[in-house]
């Protein structure tokens, strides 16, 4: 039986395929769950960098229809989805959303919560929530609004409508396009890049921003932090290695 998810590793870089091509990469509750348990242990690892991405030219579908039942049951795969987001969110180095073809509901949240979505030109995002009378998560929505402000989400949720790849770079949903079948490339290179810098000062800046995000910044405990950053046995050793590089020794 194959399995929902593959994890793959590039040196100290890790690719965690959505692996169901026969049902788009559905997002089944199995496949929620390997994907939680896959971030933990990537969390746990020492990971540089983290790439998303799906099999066979396609990000995801969304939610598995065939598992949903109309039912105050569903919540179960909202919860899933959340768990997931926030194991993307609070992963201490970049996650990068590589997204060929299709990235459809709850895959759509998956996304924008990571740090880069790098999309191939085939690349199209819908969410059909209030098609299937859902009003969608609404801490998903709050996480949408922050990001890409009351219009777009109006035009995602209520209206349903579809954003091709310019689209959805033009408003903010992507960071950048590439040609078809070069995200994953153009992600591991962006990750190659990431995992040159101090792992330590990349995470702190990710929480630093993901505290701005929530509204939960405080300026005296981050002053605190880049003090403790700039006497840090890690950044001397960087700046060190820099002047040694600019002198030629």
């Amino acid at each position: 039986m194959m399995k929902p998810l593959l994890v793959q590793h590039h040196d100290d870089v890790i690719t965690i395929l959505f692996n169901r091509p026969e049902r788009k990469n559905a997002l089944s509750l199995s496949l929620l769950q390997a994907l939680n348990e896959a971030l933990t242990n990537a969390q746990q690892a020492d990971t540089a960098a983290l790439i998303l991405t799906g099999a066979g030219g396609c990000f995801s579908a969304g939610a598995d229809l065939n598992e949903l039942t109309g039912t105050i049951d569903d919540l179960d795969v909202d919860d899933a989805i959340e768990a997931v987001v926030g194991k993307i969110r609070e992963f201490p180095v970049p996650v990068i959303a590589s997204i060929d073809g299709p990235c459809l509901g709850g895959a759509f949240d998956l996304a924008i919560s990571c740090d880069v979505r790098i999309a191939s030109r085939n690349t199209f995002f819908q969410l059909p929530a209030t098609r299937l009378g859902l009003l969608y998560n609404p801490r998903a929505i709050q996480r949408m609004h922050r990001l890409l402000g009351r219009d777009t989400v109006f035009r995602l949720l209520v209206t349903g409508e579809r954003f091709d790849a310019e689209t959805a770079l033009r408003i903010g949903i992507v960071s950048c396009i590439v040609e078809e079948s070069e995200s994953h490339a153009t992600a591991l290179a962006y990750s190659r890049q990431a995992a040159s810098n101090s792992r330590s000062a990349v995470t702190g800046t990710k929480n630093l921003l993901n505290a701005l995000d929530t509204g939960t910044y405080d300026t005296a405990f981050w002053e605190q932090q880049r003090r403790l950053h700039l006497s840090s046995a890690e950044r001397h050793a960087a700046v060190t290695e820099a002047k040694a590089r600019m002198t030629g020794k």
